[in-house]
Parts: structure tokens; C-alpha cells; sequence
């Protein structure tokens, strides 16, 4: 997998690591460290790591690994991605006004920029298959929770009732949810949960149901059977902090919503 056309954060990738843990052990404590000495990298060693989990060097590489790394060098350069970014917006205000209008200009850019980079008539085309739907589910990890509520919020006034589902319950409430929703939307911006975790699911409900799952990614060459995969710009930017992940997200569904207003008229 190209780790610089589906870059995610550090910190994205830590929080969720934790928020889906199930048991306690030496990762729970290395991802607890990471978080810590975040604003260390990238010039925290793998050697301090290891020490303040009390490990080895050798199992903070393995973890790293574990949440979609090639080792700590890697996860260190994307750290310095992430610390560049944050240092850029503290050091260009002076006010408290200037760094606010720093921070919401840049999302007003942002929304901008997406909106002429999505493809509309496949947004269209959802959205015309979306306005016969009376229920739907998403699915998604911690990072794309937020994204699951502005979902619901947004398709409340045209009466569609949303399931929001973690992509790590059990694949039976997954597949219950798929057959008894009309369409289900899946947030995988690496692919990986979509390649190694939902590729398992019944053979016989993917055939069937293929045609209501939209994935939203930033994979272009996934192997799952799914006709509507929406790809998300593979700019580490926009990928930079969970602000602007959740606002990429959100763009997609407001502009579903805008689309659907076509065919669906509002209800409030």
C-alpha cells in the first residue's frame, strides 16, 4: 500500500488504534506514549519509546507496523508533517481574531477546493438512489464518528433514518445492518479495513447487496466487488488533523445533500 497517496496522521491513526483496543497490553501502553510525547517527533527516538513503555525498541517497531506504518521512520515522518502544519498556523497570527480567521479561512478553502474536485455526476447518481432510501447505515471507524453525526444531521430533514455502526462490531451486525438498510456508506480512507475486514463478510450478501454500498476512500484499486467507490483526494494536506479529515468527509455529504434536495424535497 503507497503510504504517500493514503497518508492519515499519526494522531488519527493512535486515537483509534486506542478507542478500539480490547485488551490491556504493551501496545495499549506504546500508543499511550505516542499521544504523550506527540509534539516530541520527529526528534523523539524509537530508544526513548521504548523506554517509557517499558519495551523494546524491536515491539515499538512491530506496533508501528501494527496501525499501517513501514516502521518508526516512517511514522516519524509523518509526524513532521503533521507538527509542520500546526507550527505554520500558530506562527502566522498575532491576535486571538487572526487566529481564528487562520483557521476557518483555511476550512473555507478547503470546502472550496473539494467541491471542484469530487466528481458530480457520480455524486448525482447516489444521491438520485439515495432519495428512494427511507433507511441507511454508516459505517465507520473512531476518526469518521463525528462524520457519522453530521450524516445523520444532515439527512434528517428528508426523513432518511441513519444507523451509525463501528466498523469493528461484529461482522453479523454488519451484515444485518447491510440487509436491512437501503443503502450503507463506508468511511475507509486507507482501504485497509475495507480489504481485510470487510472483504470477510458472507459472499452471498456482497453479491447481493453491491449495489447500495458506496465506499468513501482514498484507494483507487480496491478488490471489493462495490461499483460506488468515491475517492477522496489523495493529498496528504487534507489529511493533516482530524479538523480537516472530518471537514473532507462532511464536504462529500453535504454536497450529497445538496444533490438529493433535487429529488427529495425537504421536509422541515
Amino acid at each position: 500500500m503507497n503510504n504517500e497517496n493514503i497518508k492519515v496522521t499519526l494522531k488519527i491513526r493512535l486515537s483509534e488504534y486506542l478507542f478500539n483496543i480490547k485488551k490491556f497490553d504493551v501496545n495499549f501502553i506504546i500508543a499511550k506514549v505516542m499521544l504523550d510525547r506527540l509534539y516530541e517527533f520527529p526528534d523523539i527516538t524509537i530508544e526513548e519509546i521504548a523506554y517509557l513503555a517499558n519495551t523494546t525498541p524491536s515491539s515499538v517497531t512491530k506496533f508501528c507496523k501494527r496501525i499501517g506504518y513501514n516502521g518508526f521512520t516512517n511514522i516519524k515522518s509523518d509526524a513532521f508533517f503533521q507538527n509542520n502544519n500546526l507550527e505554520y498556523i500558530s506562527n502566522h497570527h498575532t491576535t486571538p481574531k487572526e487566529y481564528y480567521d487562520t483557521i476557518t479561512n483555511g476550512l473555507k478553502n478547503l470546502y472550496d477546493s473539494l467541491y471542484l474536485l469530487y466528481d458530480h455526476n457520480q455524486i448525482d447518481k447516489i444521491a438520485k438512489q439515495l432519495s428512494m432510501a427511507k433507511k441507511v447505515c454508516i459505517i465507520v471507524g473512531m476518526h469518521g464518528f463525528a462524520t457519522a453525526n453530521f450524516f445523520e444531521e444532515v439527512m434528517r430533514p428528508f426523513d432518511i433514518i441513519v444507523y451509525e455502526i463501528n466498523r469493528n462490531a461484529d461482522l453479523s451486525i454488519i451484515e444485518d445492518c447491510i440487509h436491512e438498510t437501503d443503502m450503507c456508506f463506508i468511511i475507509s480512507l486507507t482501504g485497509e479495513w475495507v480489504e481485510q475486514r470487510f472483504s470477510q463478510i458472507n459472499p452471498k450478501i456482497m453479491k447481493e447487496y453491491q449495489d447500495k454500498i458506496v465506499i468513501l476512500t482514498m484507494q483507487d484499486n480496491l478488490s471489493v466487488p462495490i461499483k460506488q467507490i468515491v475517492s477522496f483526494p489523495p493529498n496528504s494536506y487534507l489529511y493533516s488533523s482530524n479538523i480537516y479529515s472530518s471537514s473532507t468527509e462532511q464536504s462529500f455529504f453535504i454536497l450529497l445533500a445538496a444533490y438529493l434536495s433535487q429529488y427529495k424535497p425537504s421536509t422541515q
